[in-house]
């Protein structure tokens, strides 16, 4: 029975899908790392931002808005030049502005959440695959064999199971990481559509 399950042993009793797991699990966790920094950057720009831009409003109107939202930019502040850019128009006009400029900015949050919910969902199908081909290779070997323990035969299945195990702690993480990013992109994104709302009407007035 093989006793050593140090992360190198287990990667070569694995065989080649635990690999592909491993360099997936690399690639999540790199993801995640990632996004979180952007979702909290993003945050941090919305907050700051609308502050700013609020206090120009009522310093200087759209003239001085226009002035913040070139100087830092933001989310917000993309949005409300987009707004800017149809000043004096109708107020559904100045909204389909901000709101395809809002779709651009979740756009860039939402980036590479694909992949970490696609290593989420397949990586188990992996692990199983690496299982199933285990298996085979352990009763080929028991047939050649024909005289093999009943030890050996479960060291081979044990060996097999690496892979299903891999996979799972490859998909788990990425799954709740993927669930996260996404409830939080709903909830920048109803923020984002809040702040820009207040400025609506003076961008629709030209004032």
């Amino acid at each position: 029975m093989f006793q050593d399950l140090s992360v190198l042993a287990l990667l070569q009793k694995g065989g080649i899908t635990v690999v592909v797991l491993a360099l997936l699990s690399v690639l999540s966790i790199a993801i995640t790392l990632e996004r979180a920094w952007a979702f909290s950057r993003f945050a941090r720009a919305l907050s700051d931002s609308f502050s700013s831009i609020r206090d120009a409003m009522k310093d200087g109107g759209l003239l001085a808005v226009s002035a913040v939202c070139k100087a830092k930019p933001s989310p917000l502040s993309e949005v409300l030049l987009s707004g800017l850019s149809r000043s004096g128009r109708s107020k559904e006009e100045v909204n389909e502005a901000m709101e395809l400029a809002g779709r651009r900015e979740l756009l860039k949050l939402e980036k590479s959440l694909g992949i970490l919910g696609t290593i989420g969902s397949t990586a188990p199908f992996i692990g199983l695959f690496g299982t199933v081909l285990g298996i085979i290779r352990a009763f080929s070997d028991l047939a050649i064999s024909q005289g093999a323990s009943p030890a050996a035969v479960a060291d081979g299945i044990a060996e097999a199971l690496i892979a299903t195990a891999a996979g799972l702690f490859v998909a788990v993480p990425a799954v709740v990481a993927y669930n996260y990013f996404v409830r939080s992109a709903s909830r920048h994104a109803l923020e984002l559509e809040a702040s820009a709302s207040e400025f609506t009407s003076r961008i629709s007035e030209g004032s």
